[in-house]
Order: structure tokens, then C-alpha cells, then sequence
């Protein structure tokens, strides 16, 4: 339940952008640390008293950061971080041996995590995907040749090229998107493998981009996929044919970056800075903290306590700051991740 100031705290947030009232207004306000302690029970609690978070490693600069913050506002608290990929993370808090579970992707359909815990985890955005070349996780880029003269797309036109779907059209001819092109120019599709099932640098994608971004419809016959981002930008920019999907932070200038957008109304983005903070980014993917959650129980205090101060204005100073480049949230969606603790 949300209370009353709660609410009318939300709802000045969401109506700040309809009166021109300024960016500073919007951005949730600083919280007062409340002193909770972990459950005695917790399973996440280490024999040295300290408590464990196991999580992606590409986050852990982020956790510690964060932990360092919670630390100096609730003396002697102590952290143990335990890395590892998204999966340990969420395997982690299903048996109750995480406090939060750092990971890259979403998993509503976790049948192990439901049977187990009987519910969903609550999943708590962090921050943005990186730009830096170092990072793991970053937005995802469609790309051409730099012969191609294609100048934009629409998510459905990408869904259409890439996927095999019962009740859409399948694009197979560079004539089908623009009339300059020669019709027996087949397009020949090109990215990571569209299930986990397949050995690739980024075992998350085909979950991202075939599931959450294009309704889990199969790739087309003719898709190809390669085991890392690297591999799909070299074959595009020696195929004029060709069109991938790599990491935003993958590109380089050998090939071309579509501009995509969500529908024919909406502006074409090509996954800049001011573009992916916006939120409004249509291949965008995000860090997440996720939460166990028992039915019938409420939010694990410490855990409640935890996620607020990583929404604050100084824990979204953490996230910019670490050497990985995740973009922080920005001041609306951090106060809607807050509303959804309540």
C-alpha cells in the first residue's frame, strides 16, 4: 500500500514536467537512513556477521560502491559480494543465500525460482546500460553496411527482418524498405544465437532481444549467429546485404547505425547518452537488483532500507561515477522504482 504523502509525493513527480517546473523538483528527495537489521534467520547473513549480496560480476564496483554509502550511514554494517553471472544471482536468492541479486535481465518465468519461493522476485531497475566498450551490459544497436542507404526503421520493420512471426510479414528484399535498391538484394540478418542453448559472449541476448523485444517469435531461415558482438559488426561491414544487432558499445565506424524508432510517430534514436537517460530508447536494457519476496511477508527491511538509499540522488552519484559507465536512472524513474517499494 502506498500512504498518503507517499502518493501525493508521486503524483507532484509525475505532473512536475506539465507545469514547467524544474528538473531539481523532480529528482527524489534525500532519505533519512532508518536503522533496521537483517532477520536473525536470514539465510544471506555470513558466519562472520557480515552479509552476503552474490551478483554479476560487472556490477561489482556499483555493489561496493553502494555498500560503502550504506555503511557509513548505518555503522558496522559489513558486506561480503560474491561474483558470478545473473544466473548464480538468482539461483542465489532462491535459496535465500543473497540479500539482493545484481544481474542484467529479467526472468519472470523462472520456473525453479516460482516453485521454490511461490511468487516472482520484485525487480528494482539500477541503471541503464553502458557506452564504455568495457562493460558488459549495453543497449543493443541495429547496424548496416555503410553502402546501405537505409536511413530508419521501426521496431515492428526490425521484428519483420529478423523473426519468423505467424501474423506479420516477413521482410526478406532490400527492396521491401527502400525503393533505391535493387530487388534481388535478399537481406541477410546476422547477430548472437536467439536461445542459451548456443555458446555466446552474451548468453542473455536471444532472451532480450527474441523474447522481451520481439513477442519470442523464432528468427527468420536465413538468420546467421556468431558467438560474440565483435563478429556480427566484422561480417556487416563486409556484407553490403547484411544487417546486424550488436552492442551499442560494440559499434565502431566500419559499419552504419539504423536509427530506430517505437512506431512511425515516434523520433528515430541511434542509443546516445541524452537518448538511452531519456528512457525513451526502444533497445535500452537496464541493471536490476532483484528482491525475494514470500507471499504473505512483507519486504525484508534491511533489503527495503538497502534499495532506497541506491535510489537516492547520492547512490545514483555512485552508479555514474563507477568505472563501467552505467548510465544512472533518471529523477522520474527512480521515483517510480521507490513507489514500487512501498
Amino acid at each position: 500500500m502506498i500512504s498518503g504523502r507517499h502518493l501525493l509525493n508521486l503524483s507532484f513527480v509525475v505532473l512536475c514536467p506539465l507545469f514547467g517546473v524544474p528538473l531539481q523538483a523532480q529528482i527524489p528527495p534525500a532519505l533519512q537512513p532508518e536503522h533496521v537489521a537483517p532477520p536473525k534467520d536470514a539465510g544471506y547473513l555470513m558466519p562472520d556477521g557480515s552479509i552476503r549480496i552474490v551478483g554479476l560480476d560487472d556490477m561489482e564496483g556499483i555493489v561496493t560502491g553502494l555498500n560503502a554509502l550504506y555503511a557509513k550511514t548505518h555503522p558496522g554494517t559489513r558486506f561480503t559480494y560474491v561474483k558470478g553471472n545473473s544466473l548464480a544471482a538468482i539461483y542465489s536468492l532462491v535459496f535465500d543465500a543473497t540479500a539482493l541479486a545484481p544481474a542484467a535481465i529479467v526472468y519472470p518465468s523462472n520456473l525453479t525460482y516460482t516453485d521454490i519461493v511461490h511468487g516472482a522476485p520484485l525487480s528494482v531497475r539500477v541503471a541503464h546500460g553502458s557506452l564504455n566498450p568495457a562493460a558488459k551490459v549495453s543497449g543493443l544497436a541495429i547496424i548496416v553496411n555503410k553502402s546501405n542507404p537505409i536511413g530508419r526503421l521501426t521496431m515492428a520493420q526490425v521484428g519483420s527482418i529478423f523473426t519468423q512471426s505467424a501474423r506479420a510479414r516477413v521482410l526478406t528484399h532490400w527492396s521491401q524498405l527502400s525503393e533505391g535498391m535493387q530487388a534481388e538484394r535478399e537481406i541477410h540478418p546476422i547477430g548472437l544465437p536467439w536461445t542459451d542453448h548456443y555458446p555466446s559472449e552474451d548468453l542473455t541476448f536471444g532472451e532480450y532481444f527474441f523474447f522481451s523485444k520481439l513477442n519470442g517469435a523464432p528468427p527468420v531461415r536465413n538468420y546467421t549467429f556468431v558467438k560474440r558482438y565483435d563478429d556480427v559488426v566484422s561480417a556487416v561491414s563486409t556484407d553490403p546485404n547484411a544487417i546486424g544487432v550488436t552492442a551499442l558499445n560494440r559499434v565502431t565506424d566500419a559499419v552504419k547505425v539504423v536509427p530506430i524508432s517505437d512506431g512511425d510517430l515516434r523520433p528515430p534514436m541511434t542509443g546516445t547518452v541524452a537518448e538511452i537517460s531519456s528512457g525513451k530508447y526502444p533497445l535500452d536494457r537496464d541493471l536490476y537488483f532483484y528482491v525475494r519476496v514470500v507471499s504473505g511477508k512483507p519486504l525484508d527491511p534491511f533489503v527495503a532500507e538497502y534499495l532506497r538509499i541506491m535510489l537516492s540522488p547520492k547512490g545514483q552519484e555512485i552508479i555514474r561515477d563507477e568505472a563501467h559507465g552505467y548510465i544512472p536512472l533518471n529523477p522520474l524513474e527512480a521515483t517510480e522504482e521507490l513507489a514500487n517499494l512501498q
